[in-house]
């Protein structure tokens, strides 16, 4: 049998579009193996792969995460990032910029040494490997093993025209000052620059024979680069040659007979909310989302994260509030999505058809709200500054707008093209 290894740092929301790709691949007839961190094994195990131990950072996440689940220094800088997103775009960007030369190269040369011995031992036909793991990346370059790279993210995170962490757009509702910007830009090239001496470095402690790069955030494979987002709303951006859109990577997910049955009860308009497994610590923006869709005559099906219900005001009976929901499973039953713009939501609520109402907090969520806006299927909010007011009626000019109608025809689309079938596709002649 043909062997397939995925390369997934220790989060799930970079494993879970991995993982279908990787079902597709079984179908094909390949033996798939995730190398990952412990944290996410039991989920690998579940979904029918071999598991391979690879640790790619100090943090993890298995599904919804707090400063206080992960190792010290770690809840240090997630407690700054919170902080630094209440203060706004550039000072979020900002803050992350600063931080991702010891975020992003954690141990490169054990990671090495470590994937070697995996490559060595299970000799894949082909090898996949989140774009994001700059570590694993490094490795695959060390090793000259030829890759496939798969983007979890927006595409602005190869694009070859602006830095790495500086937006090439974003939405008006969130207007920076024109030096705010600049610092920005600058500090963002200042960190690619040392980030890719480090990354060559890297390589050339382990192989001195492997020519540098010249931007290590923005070289792809060389070989194929998935992009997990739709090509309509990314063909703008200047990407390296070897990126196929691939429209979005949904994982199955069914519905409890429980859930179902509650959802059939509700004829209203029904409303998803979710800020995500990292953004759900944000209680006071939940809370204002709530407080905005009190006002409507709507149902909400509100995914809370870590923050519990109990700590949120005033809930309707009528509506499904859990700290986790089945998320794929329940956006084809919903009118309209709230999120703060995270890719799997966003390309899980295009694929079911549904608009989006975005208030985007970090990385590449400003660039993907102001590509959902600019191509109209759906409007952004501020989630620091906008009231409930301003929120509510955002939502209804999405419901009562011609997003509905082009986000289903997306939907359509999406469906009938499966991105891990394309995926699967493009990765067989190649091994």
């Amino acid at each position: 049998m043909t062997a397939a290894l995925i390369i997934s740092p220790d989060y799930a929301s970079h494993y879970f579009p991995l993982a279908t790709l990787g079902k597709a691949l079984t179908g094909r007839g390949y033996q798939v193996t995730v190398a990952t961190g412990p944290t996410l094994e039991p989920n690998v195990v579940a979904d029918g792969f071999g598991y391979c131990r690879l640790v790619l950072g100090p943090g993890s996440n298995p599904g919804l995460i707090t400063e206080d689940d992960q190792p010290p220094g770690e809840d240090q800088n997630l407690a700054g990032f919170f902080e630094a997103s209440r203060r706004g775009m550039v000072p979020t960007l900002l803050y992350q910029a600063r931080h991702r030369l010891n975020d992003l190269l954690w141990q490169p040369d054990q990671v090495i040494s470590r994937l070697g011995e995996i490559i060595g031992r299970l000799k894949p036909s082909v090898v996949i490997c989140d774009q994001l793991s700059f570590n694993a990346t490094a490795a695959l370059r060390a090793l000259e093993q030829p890759y496939v790279g798969f983007l979890p993210g927006h595409p602005s995170a190869v694009a070859t025209d602006v830095p790495y962490g500086y937006p090439p757009r974003h939405p008006v509702r969130l207007a920076a000052a024109s030096w705010e910007l600049a610092e920005l830009h600058e500090v963002c090239r200042g960190v690619a620059e040392q980030f890719t001496v480090r990354f060559n470095e890297a390589v050339a402690r382990f192989n001195p024979n492997v020519d540098g790069v010249e931007d290590a955030f923005a070289t792809t494979s060389g070989l194929l680069t998935l992009v997990n987002y739709p090509g309509v709303l990314g063909r703008s951006y200047r990407l390296p040659a070897d990126c196929r859109f691939i429209g979005s990577a949904v994982r199955p997910v069914e519905l409890s007979a429980r859930l179902r049955e509650g959802i059939i009860t509700r004829a209203r308009t029904r409303i998803y909310v979710s800020l995500g497994s990292f953004f759900s610590t944000r209680r006071e923006i939940l809370q204002k989302l709530v407080d905005a869709f009190r006002q409507l005559p709507v149902d909400l099906i509100l995914a809370t994260g870590v923050t519990l219900p109990s700590e949120l005001n005033s809930l309707p009976e009528s509506w499904i509030v859990e700290p986790y929901l089945p998320q794929p499973a329940l956006l084809p039953h919903c009118d309209l999505v709230v999120t703060h713009g995270g890719n799997n939501t966003v390309t899980e609520a295009l694929t079911a058809g549904r608009p989006l109402l975005v208030g985007p907090l970090s990385t590449d969520q400003f660039a993907g709200a102001a590509d959902l806006e600019q191509a109209g299927f759906g409007l952004v909010f501020d989630p620091n500054h906008d009231d409930p007011g301003t929120i509510s009626d955002l939502a209804e000019r999405v419901l009562g707008g011609s997003a509905v109608d082009e986000a289903r025809r997306l939907g359509n689309e999406l469906r009938a093209n499966p991105g891990p079938e394309l995926a699967a596709d493009l990765i067989t002649p190649l091994g």
